[in-house]
């Protein structure tokens, strides 16, 4: 995998790696494009297709071999010189159709799960990553596109529990959460009473402890005052982008 810098990558490098038995990709990154080039030797139509989403736009291209396409509701096959569009969230899948198909997605924004591992280094200082803990918040003050929410979580490795004990492990489990919350939520107010950053040099990730006391007003006209502790590692990609929350818990303070 090599961050995208100017220069001239021959065919034949070394920056392939191997999916699986199969399949084997490789990577190209700028700050905000990441393209992935992935290479099938066997054809996968052995099943059902499913299909996942993501936050970035997705562009595809079967350069040679041939693919059955799903994007939203529409599933088709297509051969060498045909190509797809996947906005983001939209429910998309991909099956090689032949023995060697080989297809190029760009994305945008970056696939950060894509990205080889960041160094274990700090690179920010606690002031900015309280900031990123405010504004955290004030999405859920503004009831905020879930879109701008999941900007801040990480897409892989997620481990969430909110104050009402719901385990979220995904961007889609999230939206789902995050959909019925606001159904039932009419305005909220937090505060950030503390909040106390470290930063763990042997996982790379900033650790932040906080208390948050909030007045959430349901839509059936209930008033609800509550305090919790909330703690969250924030995961750095070291690649230009901000750290990502990747655990975070709610836990309730009577």
């Amino acid at each position: 995998m090599k961050k995208m810098n100017p220069g001239i990558f021959p065919g034949d490098d070394a920056s392939w790696v191997d999916v699986d038995g199969t399949t084997r990709r490789k990577v190209f990154f700028s700050d905000r494009l990441t393209v992935e080039i992935v290479e099938s030797q066997k054809s996968g139509l052995t099943g059902n297709i499913t299909t996942d989403h993501r936050f970035n736009d997705i562009v595809g291209y079967i350069v040679a071999g041939s693919a059955m396409v799903t994007v939203g509701k529409q599933t088709k096959q297509i051969s060498a010189g045909g190509g797809f569009i996947v906005p983001s969230n939209v429910p998309y899948g991909v099956i090689p159709a032949s023995d060697k198909t080989t297809i190029v997605y760009a994305y945008t924004p970056p696939r950060e799960d894509l990205r080889p591992d960041a160094p274990h280094v700090r690179r920010f200082p606690d002031n900015e990553i309280k900031s990123i803990v405010y504004k955290w918040f004030a999405l859920f003050d503004e009831k905020a596109k879930v879109d701008d929410l999941l900007a801040y979580l990480a897409e892989t490795g997620l481990s969430v529990e909110m104050a009402d004990k719901k385990k979220i492990n995904s961007w889609g489990q999230f939206q789902e959460w995050y959909a019925k919350w606001t159904d039932q939520v009419e305005s909220i107010t937090n505060t950030v009473d503390s909040v106390s950053v470290a930063f763990d040099t042997r996982a790379g990730r900033y650790k932040v402890d906080a208390v948050v006391s909030s007045i959430t007003k349901t839509r059936s006209g209930k008033k609800v005052t509550a305090k919790c502790q909330v703690v969250m590692d924030l995961v750095d990609t070291n690649w230009g982008g901000t750290p990502k929350i990747i655990t975070y818990k709610e836990t309730g303070i009577k």
